[in-house]
């Protein structure tokens, strides 16, 4: 790629400042150069701009702005400003590979592979068994995990846990209606707090994370459950367009600002069955866990349009209000509502996302939710 001008560095630390934290450009930095931000690319105690235009100068010094921009390219897929710039500035970086030698391939699913080529040196080995899964580089996959993670909450009422919860806008975190619900009806909204980064250690032991207060605005916006849904019945009759049981919470600060956030899809993607299929959970209020399914999606019943999505990915009681993530990380539902039969339930449910983000912006809300 050509050298950029100091006009063009200073147009793109600037756009990059817009859609990247610290924690995130360490990430990526490491994933492009193998070298850490703070120790060998960038004075991090600088404002970020300034972070973010040392860095691409002397990126362009070691010839590695491609792989840098290559990495932002590919995990901001809803930044359409950003992808636009980066393949004005520098075309390449859209196409080419991240210099990168580990490859991590998930199978999933009995599709049959596709034939080898003439030219494969070992077609025995070669073959793409499940050619509808994406190979997945491990290191964005771990930095993608990481950040993930650090946007996950517990939801607490009076300090015992109530249900799960994620960040989708500087302020806003977003669970099940049912999970605050007895909250909401005695207006105990001081009660309730999100708890960040409970987890547990290598070494075994527990971090005990961060609470964070609800503002004075606590809900910002809610639609109920289907009563259907918590019977023994739940799809008699089905949910309606607006039964999406969500809650739309406003934290006391701005906790995103540092952590970034799950962005919610402008439109739902079409997940065909089988698909792969991530819950990021507090189950039984225990540390953030996951549960990883390369099987999950099932067929959802009649009618077409109901507004929910079924899988075989496992929760547990406290998995309420957990995000639904495909492979790359990328939100597909809120976690909601699992199979009451007694024995051997059959499915999981969720809400798409891009249902509840056009439900909130129609109510005028959108401002709480912007894109990653």
């Amino acid at each position: 790629m050509d050298k950029l001008t100091g006009a063009q560095v200073s147009e793109l630390a600037k756009a990059l400042s817009t859609t990247v934290n610290l924690d995130d450009l360490g990430n990526f930095v490491y994933v492009a150069t193998g070298d850490q931000l703070e120790v060998y690319w960038a004075d991090v105690r600088q404002p970020l701009v300034s972070v973010l235009r040392e860095l691409v100068i002397r990126l362009e010094q070691e010839g590695q702005t491609g792989n840098f921009l290559k990495a932002i390219y590919v995990n901001r897929p809803h930044r359409d400003d950003i992808r636009q710039l980066i393949v004005r500035l520098a075309p390449e970086a859209a196409a080419e590979t991240l210099t990168n030698p580990y490859d991590l391939v998930v199978l999933d699913k009995d599709h049959r592979g596709t034939q080898p080529s003439a030219e494969t040196l070992g077609p025995g080995l070669q073959r793409n068994i499940k050619p509808h899964l994406r190979m997945l580089d491990p290191a964005l996959w771990v930095a993608g995990m990481n950040e993930t993670l650090r946007r996950v909450c517990r939801i607490e009422i009076d300090g015992s846990p109530a249900g799960t919860g994620f960040l989708v806008g500087p302020q806003a975190v977003l669970t099940n209606w049912h999970v605050v619900e007895a909250a909401a009806g005695q207006n105990d909204w001081p009660m309730v707090s999100c708890r960040f980064d409970y987890a547990r250690k290598t070494d075994g032991s527990f971090n005990e994370g961060e609470a964070v207060a609800l503002s004075g605005t606590a809900l910002l916006h809610h639609r109920p459950y289907a009563p259907a849904e918590m019977t023994e019945a739940p799809d008699e009759p089905s949910p309606s367009a607006t039964e999406l049981d969500f809650a739309l919470l406003q934290l006391a600060g701005t906790v995103g600002a540092e952590r970034g956030w799950l962005a919610l899809p402008k439109r739902d993607e079409a997940l065909g069955q089988g698909s792969p299929l991530i819950i990021a959970q507090h189950p039984h209020g225990g540390p953030v866990k996951l549960a990883i399914d390369t099987e999950a999606i099932l067929p959802t019943p009649a009618p077409p349009d109901r507004p929910r999505l079924r899988y075989a990915t496992n929760t547990d009681p406290g998995s309420s209000g957990s995000p639904c993530l495909s492979m790359e990380w990328q939100l597909l539902a809120l976690h909601h509502f699992g199979d009451p039969a007694w024995g051997e339930p059959k499915f999981n449910q969720g809400v798409p996302a891009g249902l509840i983000r056009a439900d909130i912006e129609a109510a005028g809300f959108g401002a709480a939710i912007p894109a990653a």
